[in-house]
């Protein structure tokens, strides 16, 4: 497997892990889990900043 590839595959892996810790933060603030939507939101933070990060 190229370099080129690889990269890719963590490009989708960021995009996963940044849907799914919205997702949880969104649903998490319905149910008034306010920790964890805290948390899932420092997680979303961070995968934003590593697709900036592999977009450069």
């Amino acid at each position: 497997m190229n370099n080129r590839k690889l990269s890719v595959k963590w490009l989708y892996t960021f995009i996963a892990i940044a849907v799914i810790a919205l997702g949880t933060g969104i649903a998490s603030l319905y149910y008034k889990e306010y920790l964890i939507a805290g948390c899932m939101g420092l997680v979303f933070i961070a995968q934003v900043i590593n697709i900036i990060k592999w977009k450069k």
